[in-house]
């Protein structure tokens, strides 16, 4: 259990990383303070849809399988929504940038990504390796 909670909070600043970067390289191009903000906003939401995605998964593990179910669900629309509402609030509100939201609810994927793939030494090999199967 220790290391799932050190991946998340490798993931977490991993993210956060992400978004900083991604503001200072919005600012300098764009020099548009809504980018920064639509970075934070959609991030922000995309961090908390992941902790309540983790305390989900722990909680769900507690109960039997259909009880689970009925509440992995019901927790799986309340992210859904959470994240609607989000792109909704992006989209209606001037003061902050609708793509730089939706970039800010996808760095944590791209963060588990790039976490994923690269970390596992295996798999970056066979992918750099030219060998073709006949």
């Amino acid at each position: 259990m220790e290391k799932v909670k050190q991946l998340e909070k490798t993931i977490i600043k991993r993210t956060i990383i992400l978004i900083g970067i991604l503001m200072i390289a919005g600012l300098l191009i764009f020099r548009d303070a809504t980018i920064a903000i639509g970075l934070v906003f959609g991030s922000a939401i995309s961090v908390l849809n992941f902790l309540e995605l983790s305390k989900t998964l722990k909680s769900a593990v507690k109960k039997s399988p259909s009880q689970a179910s009925t509440f992995a669900t019901i927790k799986y629309l309340f992210r859904f929504a959470v994240t609607g509402i989000t792109l909704y609030v992006a989209a209606t509100t001037e003061h902050i940038n609708f793509l730089a939201t939706v970039i800010g609810l996808l760095s944590m994927k791209l963060v588990i990504y790039q976490t994923s793939f690269f970390s596992d030494r295996l798999f970056f090999k066979k992918i750099m390796r030219k060998e073709d199967k006949v």
